[in-house]
């Protein structure tokens, strides 16, 4: 047949209808091949044309016939094996649709990124020994081939990383199984443990660590050490453009470490999950994406579309209904006052301090709670205030509940009537440089325990500075 497509034709008709080569890509990459069966593209254009009209189906048909592909250059090599034949696209065609498809994006090994990392070295060692000269052409290829290998590189890795940041979609769909059949859930999670530890230890951490400036390598520099070499010598031998353009990209590489780094501890974060944490995880993927979805479209070039049409939205998910009218929830305001974590650090150094001194820490001895025991009950208030003598105390609005707090489950044989009785005394010959003041005298102090309850009528006790 002489008649043909030009290469124009053909691959402006590929990208009117991409789901073709989008489905061969995918099979592709499940099978770890390199090239495409001619039958599996045969079946796949049968069975996509089936719905077009006739002039549409006739011209798919005859641009996507093997014969067709080979002479328009889109099909480099024809390999006839085990009985079959095998296309070999161009890379740029197949680079091209994964770049129209970002679940086509190839996640990067940790092989392929050594690739391109000893290609770098090389170019490096190749630049110490260049002219740096415009009229020497070996210099000016050797400029082309450095300017090509970092943007491949940095393309490379973000399409990586944007890749990575869909990975949340890929887990909802991933647990999604876990929501639906709960006795299938050990072999399930089993599963999916297994394909994101692969995920993980084949292509999030190696990127992690090339990406990382302080990573050392046993055979040589790292990504960042290298750039920095090529950098320093253009510089010395005065091409500051190709320096500086050089350095940019070494920003923009490393810009793309704390996107991955996110990616990793999500994953860290998904394998963690229960059953019921899946459900809930695959839940909200499920209604973000319905959310995102209205958000899209709004953001036209029309104006009439600027609010969420969400109402069968509300309606179909329920839980929305009424939802304004719920009273928010009351955050602590406590995360920027320098009061608050003073206070804090204060009362650790506190209970620091206390632990220190454990051999110190006098056993209050035990009363039988049936009988009076006067002179015991004595000699244990005395006790116990000669404790509280040598304990460094803070301003506080609630003495008692400060002084229980350090005292119970620390002095053994310590019951609370103890530090009321104690606390009597205290009032009286307050600490050196403090003042007890009563406050608030008609409290009642709840205090429960698991073996005993007290229940007391208290003057609030506070201490200040003198």
């Amino acid at each position: 047949m002489s008649k043909r497509f030009s290469t124009l034709d053909t691959t402006r008709l590929l990208f009117e209808h991409p789901k073709i080569l989008f489905r061969m890509i995918e099979r592709m990459d499940r099978n770890e091949a390199r090239y495409i069966r001619e039958s599996d593209l045969v079946a796949e254009v049968m069975d996509y044309t089936r719905t077009l009209g006739n002039a549409d189906r006739d011209r798919v048909r005859f641009a996507l016939n093997t014969d067709n592909l080979f002479r328009s250059g889109l099909v480099i090599d024809i390999i006839k094996a085990e009985g079959e034949r095998r296309l070999v696209f161009q890379d740029a065609l197949i680079n091209l649709m994964r770049a129209c498809n970002a679940s086509l994006y190839q996640e990067l090994t940790d092989a392929r990124l050594r690739g391109h990392l000893v290609t770098l070295r090389d170019v490096r060692n190749r630049l110490e020994t260049s002219s740096f000269s415009d009229a020497d052409p070996d210099y000016t290829e050797l400029r082309d081939d450095l300017n090509e290998r970092v943007s491949q590189l940095i393309g490379l890795l973000r399409q990586n990383v944007l890749r990575m940041q869909t990975i949340s979609a890929q887990l909802a769909d991933l647990s999604g199984d876990a929501s639906r059949a709960p006795q299938k859930f050990l072999e399930f999670r089993q599963n999916l443990f297994e394909q994101i530890v692969t995920l993980y230890e084949r292509h999030i951490k190696p990127t992690l660590v090339f990406l990382n400036p302080d990573t050392r390598l046993p055979d040589g520099s790292n990504l960042f050490e290298t750039l920095e070499a090529m950098v320093r010598l253009l510089e010395n031998h005065g091409d500051h453009s190709l320096a500086d353009q050089l350095f940019r990209s070494s920003i923009s590489l490393n810009a793309l470490y704390k996107p991955i780094q996110a990616v990793a501890q999500e994953v860290e974060h998904f394998l963690r999950k229960t059953r019921q944490g899946m459900v809930q995880y695959n839940a909200m993927e499920h209604f973000y994406g319905k959310l995102q979805e209205l958000k899209g479209e709004t953001e036209t070039l029309s104006l009439k579309r600027k609010w969420l049409e969400g109402g069968d939205f509300a309606r179909s998910t329920g839980f929305l209904i009424g939802l304004r009218a719920q009273q928010r929830p009351k955050h602590y305001a406590f995360g920027e006052s320098s009061s608050y974590y003073q206070l804090l650090f204060s009362e650790l150094e506190l209970r620091l301090n206390d632990l220190r001194r454990k051999a110190e820490v006098p056993v209050l001895q035990q009363v039988d709670g049936s009988g009076r025991h006067t002179r015991i009950d004595v000699q244990r208030i005395n006790q116990l205030y000669q404790w509280l003598e040598t304990l460094e105390l803070r301003p506080t609005t609630d003495l008692v509940r400060e002084l229980h707090g350090r005292l119970d489950g620390f002095i053994p044989g310590y019951r609370f009537p103890d530090l009321l009785a104690a606390l009597n005394r205290l009032v009286n010959s307050p600490p050196e440089g403090l003042q007890v003041v009563t406050t608030n005298r008609f409290r009642i102090l709840d205090q429960s325990s698991d073996s005993e309850q007290f229940v007391y009528r208290k003057r609030r006790l506070e201490q200040q500075n003198v």
